[in-house]
């Protein structure tokens, strides 16, 4: 006669293999889809350009004359999975005062991220969405802006002016890159 128990044995012996078969299986398939989703989250997304970019003739800064504006576009952007050649990044506002010596300003407003632009009239920097004003160094002037605008790192070789554009935390009082 059979020993009842060693049915029960088998059948929980083959249970369990079953169970654990099938968690080695689903570990498997799970781990290369769990490693595709969470790729991006690994990789630094590219807000700004990651070396200086050529942007303007020396030689079109007049000496304490009026800012202008240019365009930074990054030869190359990267974002977890695509690439792009030719992006625009944002755009700055250059000067060169009687010394010779050349700024740079971000076009991006602090408080809350518009679009700066010069009021050549009054000679300064003004917000169209929250009406800070900045002076031609950058400084506040007025308006809700928590800071002045953002001075960027400026680089002149062989004629050339070249800008690496940063990207700064709106509406606090520090310079936080992001």
């Amino acid at each position: 006669m059979a020993d009842p128990g060693s049915s029960e044995n088998r059948r929980g012996f083959l249970k369990g293999a079953t169970l654990a078969l099938g968690g080695a299986v689903g570990v498997i398939f799970a781990v290369p889809l769990v490693r595709y989703l969470l790729f991006p989250v690994g990789r630094k997304v590219v807000s700004s350009a990651s070396e200086p970019v050529d942007v303007i003739a020396e030689s079109a800064l007049v000496p304490g004359g009026p800012p202008v504006q240019v365009a930074i576009v990054a030869a190359e952007q990267r974002d977890a999975w695509g690439k792009r050649d030719k992006v625009g990044v944002g755009s700055a506002w250059l000067s060169k005062d009687k010394s010779g010596r050349v700024t740079a300003l971000s076009a991006v407003c602090p408080h809350l991220g518009c679009a700066v632009g010069y009021d050549e009239g009054g000679k300064v920097f003004r917000c169209p969405c929250h009406k800070s004003a900045f002076n031609l160094e950058g400084v506040k002037q007025a308006g809700p802006a928590k800071r002045g605008m953002d001075p960027l790192p400026v680089a002149v070789a062989g004629g050339r002016v070249k800008v690496t554009f940063v990207r700064f935390r709106p509406d606090v009082p520090d310079r936080t890159p992001v």
